[in-house]
């Protein structure tokens, strides 16, 4: 007598927290297929990461409530906030920012952790509850030099990009990402003098990526122009140093 067939397992699909987008689950098939042949280095890109309107809320949110420092060194020149994981709940400055209080907790969370592994192909509970996040604003002249970002034990670098929604080429502003070149005699690996890609910084989107020694190197092209180039910025941690 026959073996009935198989039944097929039907996939649960990945738990989208709010205000974070459900559109977010119709890009994970892309993003996870595209990941890892990306250039130069894997990198993903979630757009309409959230409802425009409530990136508008978060926007002004920001704009009216919270005060950016300046910040410069040989490396970096742009405004800062202070950390938004700093931020506790039902203070007078938490409570006058709701939005990002909400937008805040779905990015901490354990289910867009998950999602952030499997988009990026790391093994379930890579990722640790430890997340830092500012505010990062780019006026213009402001810029942020090559680097790798491996410091201690952040694993993933995210960017969620709150910049105006006509940002333009003209605007600059945009995620550089550079190959490297190994020193065959010292086996150190230096970033090459341009970058093999480049990514605007799209209203209402996130990009991310592994941090990786010798190989995570990015900039921050120069702002040109008067829009501000405002993002939450910041890295998801690891068990251990990387």
């Amino acid at each position: 007598m026959d073996n009935p067939p198989a039944k097929k397992t039907k996939l649960s699909s990945p738990t989208i927290p709010p205000p974070l987008s459900p559109s977010i689950a119709t890009q994970l098939s892309t993003i996870n297929s595209n990941y890892k042949t990306t250039k130069p280095y894997p990198h993903a890109r979630i757009t309409d990461i959230m409802d425009n309107q409530f990136c508008r809320n978060v926007i002004r949110e920001l704009k009216e409530n919270l005060t950016a420092t300046y910040k410069e060194s040989d490396l970096f020149k742009f405004y800062q906030t202070l950390d938004l994981g700093n931020l506790s709940p039902n203070t007078p400055l938490s409570l006058k920012i709701p939005s990002v209080m909400s937008l805040r907790s779905a990015l901490f969370s354990q289910s867009f952790r998950n999602l952030i592994e499997s988009s990026l192909s790391l093994p379930p509970n890579t990722l640790t509850s430890k997340v830092d996040c500012a505010v990062n604003v780019h006026a213009e002249g402001c810029h942020l030099l090559c680097h790798d970002d491996v410091i201690g034990s952040r694993r993933v670098s995210f960017i969620v990009y709150l910049t105006d929604e006509g940002w333009g080429e003209e605007d600059g502003g945009k995620l550089e990402l550079y190959s490297g070149t190994t020193d065959s005699k010292t086996g150190r690996t230096e970033p090459q003098a341009s970058p093999s890609v480049t990514l605007p910084p799209l209203f209402n989107s996130m990009s991310m990526f592994t941090v990786t020694p010798n190989l995570s190197f990015h900039s921050v092209e120069e702002v040109r122009g008067t829009k501000p180039r405002m993002s939450i910025q910041g890295w998801y941690h690891g068990k251990e140093d990387v």
